[in-house]
């Protein structure tokens, strides 16, 4: 089965794993066009189609694009080049990219000129009904009629899905982690300060000001990892508090684990944004819509806590604390608390490895593998069905039971 996948966007190394693991299925051959990603992600992807011969992989020229826009959803494929890229008729074809984006309109424009019923899945972490001006709902609801079937990555994003008109099968597929690279430490650390960690973008709503305020009333060490428009903030931590509050730029996925596993708690402190670098007169409410890194930490065996904004609770789930957002006074409670109780870091640690065990990217490309097999080959010359209308179902699942197979 030779299935298309395309992707946009700067923040895209995640997907990596997943389709190395694709890749690695003998059943499947891959095609991987991606636009507009970081130079991280480029070198991942060409060192995997060096080294499985079942991938094949095209980074295209891009017009607009999130550095321009600040949003993925204005990127665009430079059209020749994304019809050139792939020449012959795939099986499936997998958008990753919300349906209201550029991109997904180009390459559903492509499916129906070309390929017409097409199986298509489509990628869903939207987790917030956002209204955007025309011609945005147009784009969304075309692509709602022409996907076969959604893979929402939380309940929330399900339910924005139904909320906005698509009433065709989905089965939930979470971003996952690698759980043969992200893995606890293999003997007990040795003596050290209590630490904190975080991981990811060094940006307002990560709460960057909340967890360096927070680390100091704890009076506990913070390490944290990445880059972004608040790392002087850090800077100046690391010069008001020396040897206490330690910066690392933003690594590989391969020296990830390592970094994790100096940490005895990983926070993720965000707090809810209006982004208006798109259009200035829509503001776009920004809130985490999963929390990836908080699975990695759990994998590697260290505590978590979080916010109560966006999905960073259901994700957290019975293995970790959450905070109100913004509230540094309550960050610092539960670091104490964490720092004072052995006890409590064991259970969190215990439960923290079995929730993660439910996020392997492993059980995401088996359950994507078994819909995209299954998937009929619609009418060609049908390639508008209603998006109310009956659909023949996927891997067992219509549109009216979809709530069955997305608990699975």
């Amino acid at each position: 089965m030779h299935v298309l996948i395309t992707a946009v966007g700067h923040r895209t190394e995640h997907w990596t794993d997943l389709f190395a693991l694709l890749a690695d299925r003998p059943e499947l051959t891959l095609t991987v066009v991606v636009a507009d990603v970081s130079a991280q992600t480029d070198r991942t992807l060409r060192t995997l189609a060096r080294q499985r011969p079942g991938l094949h992989y095209r980074r295209l020229p891009h017009l607009l694009g999130e550095g321009l826009t600040g949003h993925m959803a204005s990127v665009l494929f430079r059209p020749y080049e994304l019809h050139r890229a792939v020449p012959r008729r795939p099986d499936v074809l997998h958008i990753i990219g919300e349906a209201a984006y550029l991109s997904t309109w180009q390459v559903l424009r492509m499916r129906r000129e070309r390929w017409p019923g097409l199986p298509t899945t489509l990628y869903a972490a939207q987790n917030i009904v956002m209204r955007f001006p025309t011609p945005f709902p147009q784009l969304e609801r075309r692509a709602f009629d022409a996907v076969s079937h959604a893979f929402p990555i939380t309940p929330a994003a399900l339910g924005v899905l139904r909320a906005k008109g698509y009433h065709g099968p989905a089965t939930f597929v979470p971003l996952g982690v690698d759980r043969a690279r992200f893995t606890p430490a293999q003997a007990p650390p040795r003596a050290r300060p209590f630490t904190v960690g975080f991981v990811g973008r060094l940006e307002p709503h990560k709460g960057i000001v909340d967890l360096l305020r927070a680390a100091e009333l704890a009076d506990v060490d913070l390490l944290a990892v990445g880059r972004g428009s608040l790392a002087h903030q850090l800077t100046n931590a690391t010069a008001e508090r020396p040897g206490r509050v330690r910066l690392h730029d933003w690594v590989d996925h391969d020296r990830l684990p390592e970094l994790l596993r100096r940490m005895d708690v990983l926070v993720l402190p965000s707090t809810e944004v209006v982004q208006r670098n798109v259009l200035p007169w829509v503001g776009i409410p920004l809130r985490e819509q999963f929390g990836r890194v908080l699975v990695e930490a759990m994998a590697c065996g260290v505590p978590v806590v979080g916010s109560d904004v966006g999905e960073i609770p259901y994700i957290i789930g019975p293995a970790g604390l959450t905070c109100p957002a913004g509230d540094a006074p309550a960050l610092a409670q539960r670091l104490i608390r964490l720092r004072d109780d052995v006890t409590l870091r064991d259970r969190l640690r215990r439960l923290g490895l079995r929730r993660a065990s439910e996020f392997g990217w492993d059980r995401a490309a088996d359950i994507m593998c078994e819909i995209w097999q299954r998937s009929p080959q619609r009418d060609r010359g049908n390639d508008r069905v209603g998006h109310s209308a009956s659909r023949p179902a996927m891997a067992g699942t219509s549109g009216a039971d979809a709530e069955g197979a997305e608990r699975r």
